[in-house]
């Protein structure tokens, strides 16, 4: 039986992250009868130290998929910082398997999905570097709306490509003849108005701040100067 390492690596400390339930959902696709799944939370094994043990699980793997948000139009710091260690460690220990191959799920705050392309780019350098293969990337534009407003009526398409492209991904898994080598990209049709997006979306800091303890005015201040 083959191992499929999962990875979610956003940065978020407490709530239920995109990325997590997207990974989620295609880990929900795997063959479990093929498939030993592991599933590695990057920012929890930051926090709990326990990078080693999440190396030593990805040394083993045969399949690894990658979901994260993007940041600053790449991957987060500590996905970054993680995938930097674990060529390190790979580099260090001749027992790594060289025969990989790489996923990567990538979902964006923006509407146009071709914004993930430069953190695809990342994903496939860094296989390159650990003699893994990239076979493809995911991806996804207004990633939080996937799940905020999946049954509105303007979400029926992407919603339909998101599973059909869950359905890729375990296919080329669980059948090795089937392959693919270009990049899946889902975004919103915009008969869904562009500025009742950047409504929803500018809404939703605000909403967040509130949690925060914060004020809509608070969003606005400038810490440096």
């Amino acid at each position: 039986m083959k191992n499929i390492v999962l990875i979610s690596a956003s940065p978020k400390m407490k709530d239920q992250s995109v990325s997590k339930k997207l990974l989620e959902m295609v880990g929900n696709r795997i063959d479990a009868n093929a498939f030993n799944k592991t599933f590695i939370d990057v920012r929890q094994c930051i926090s709990h130290h326990q990078l080693l043990e999440a190396f030593e699980t990805l040394s083993k793997a045969d399949v690894i998929i990658i979901s994260f948000p993007l940041y600053f139009f790449c991957l987060p710091g500590i996905l970054t910082r993680f995938l930097q260690d674990y060529y390190g460690y790979s580099t260090e220990n001749k027992g790594v398997r060289n025969i990989v191959k790489v996923y990567a799920i990538i979902n964006c705050g923006f509407p146009e999905p071709e914004l993930n392309l430069e953190a695809v780019r990342v994903i496939k350098s860094f296989s390159q570097h650990i003699n893994a293969e990239f076979c493809f990337g995911l991806l996804i534009g207004a990633g939080p709306m996937m799940f905020a407003a999946k049954d509105a009526p303007f979400m029926k398409k992407p919603i339909q490509k998101l599973n059909n492209a869950f359905s890729t991904i375990a296919e080329t898994l669980n059948h090795e003849h089937v392959t693919r080598t270009d990049n899946i990209y889902i975004g919103l049709n915009f008969t869904f108005s562009r500025q009742l997006f950047m409504f929803f979306g500018n809404r939703s800091w605000v909403t967040m701040a509130r949690k925060s303890g914060l004020k809509k005015r608070d969003l606005y201040k400038q810490p440096y100067c």
